[in-house]
């Protein structure tokens, strides 16, 4: 018996989230990259200037990531993201896969020795560095050895006097990109100069694309944050962090898929927690509270109580009757009401959730072993007695009645903890 589909109608926890895209393209003529930019709002036409560089970076990344997926924004081609001071000084930009991005840093950059050595580190992890906004200042030329690419703006600028620095850039060995490029006859009179890389609205304006994120509690992302500064806290008390919040765990899940840690296969919370590493975790919360400081969206509380009460009876359950793994019957509980969080069918729920097969199985078949207890919450929920009385003995009925009763102050409690 398959779960039964469900009203994916966009929900009050589903935020919409935004990013444009605008493709750079080579000498001839092949795209060979996006740039990825933040946006507001679908109808918005610039990053605006309501919000600090640290909030657009932060959140560029985060939702590029997790919730519209860099795939679908590349296409299979390389991401130029915005990278602040404060993200490289705290290698924040390591959530990306090196060989995906090319780290473009923004003109506020200085090279000071503290940027100059995080510089120095990021390549040698194999990351590209692009600088924006090139000017020429001497205060830049200490980055020059590290960078890969340099961005001039050609808007409005005598394209003849840009030849020194041109010309300076690529006997370094450096590729010159020309962005804001919205004539021909200026794209012609920079590839004459020498630049290869092209970006403007010649080619094309930015794409705003979106998707859908939950918001996340700030009390909760504070509290793991601190779990991970202790160096005495357990693990069991980092997955009762995450456990509390749904739209973490489905946030965790994604971080370890798209932070290329070779996340295939997991089969638990805690799983996913040891193959991220404390580290990596702890740069992730700080990412995801920054970008959190603008969203607007309350948790709808009744859609993220209905989640933790199916994942907490699912693992409830198979204690009871040591049908399977506890922690993996709590994912799939939880994962099976995410379609209702997020307002997408649970196909793109699953697209980017590096779970088991067997998982999968469950929620998108209704076969495998974890089935048949996702299909017994799901008729105790619907109050299909009979269904639930032939999965159980005689005395099932009031046994699962006390363990959701259970389940639903155990999700009250949580819930309770983290507002509080």
């Amino acid at each position: 018996m398959p779960v039964p589909d469900v009203d994916v109608t966009p929900p009050p926890t589903a935020q919409h989230v935004f990013i444009a895209r605008q493709p750079i393209f080579d000498t001839a003529d092949r795209r060979v990259a996006y740039e990825l930019l933040y946006r507001s709002s679908l109808e918005a036409q610039s990053a605006g200037t309501s919000v600090s560089e640290a909030f657009m970076c932060s959140d560029t990344a985060l939702h590029a990531l997790l919730s519209i997926g860099l795939d679908r924004l590349t296409a299979g081609t390389t991401a130029f993201v915005n990278i602040t001071e404060e993200h490289l000084l705290g290698d924040l930009y390591k959530i990306f896969d090196p060989s995906a991005v090319v780290l473009e840093l923004l003109e506020s950059i200085e090279g000071t020795p503290a940027v100059v050595d995080a510089c120095q580190r990021a390549v040698a992890e194999g990351y590209t560095l692009a600088l924006d906004d090139y000017d020429g200042r001497a205060s830049l030329d200490a980055l020059l050895p590290f960078a890969s690419i340099v961005k001039i703006d050609v808007l409005d600028k005598d394209i003849a006097t840009l030849a020194p620095t041109c010309e300076r850039l690529r006997a370094l060995g450096i590729a010159v990109l020309a962005e804001r490029v919205e004539t021909r006859a200026t794209l012609a009179a920079c590839r004459e100069l020498g630049f290869t890389l092209f970006q403007g609205y010649v080619f094309s304006r930015p794409e705003t694309m979106d998707g859908r994120a939950v918001q996340v509690q700030q009390v909760t992302m504070f509290q793991i944050m601190a779990l991970l500064n202790e160096p005495n806290v357990t693990d069991r008390a980092l997955e009762e962090a995450f456990r509390s919040h749904p739209s973490l765990s489905l946030a965790l899940l994604r971080i370890v898929n798209a932070a290329a840690f070779g996340g295939r296969g997991i089969e638990s919370i805690p799983h996913a927690i040891r193959l991220i590493g404390r580290e990596a975790l702890s740069r992730w919360m700080l990412i995801m509270l920054v970008s959190s400081v603008g969203a607007r969206n309350p948790v709808a509380h009744e859609a993220v109580v209905a989640a933790l009460v199916r994942g907490r009876f699912c693992e409830t359950v198979s204690l009871h009757d040591a049908s399977g793994d506890p922690a993996a019957r709590f994912l799939v509980g939880l994962l099976s009401r995410m379609d209702v969080l997020l307002g997408l069918p649970m196909t793109a729920v699953l697209e980017r959730l590096p779970v088991k097969e067997e998982i999968r199985e469950a929620l998108l078949e209704g076969t495998g072993p974890h089935a048949g207890v996702l299909q017994l919450a799901d008729a105790y929920e619907r109050a299909e007695w009979s269904f639930v009385q032939e999965a159980g003995d005689a005395g099932a009925l009031a046994e699962l009645s006390e363990m959701y009763v259970d389940a639903l102050k155990w999700a009250t409690e949580r819930l309770s903890a983290v507002k509080g």
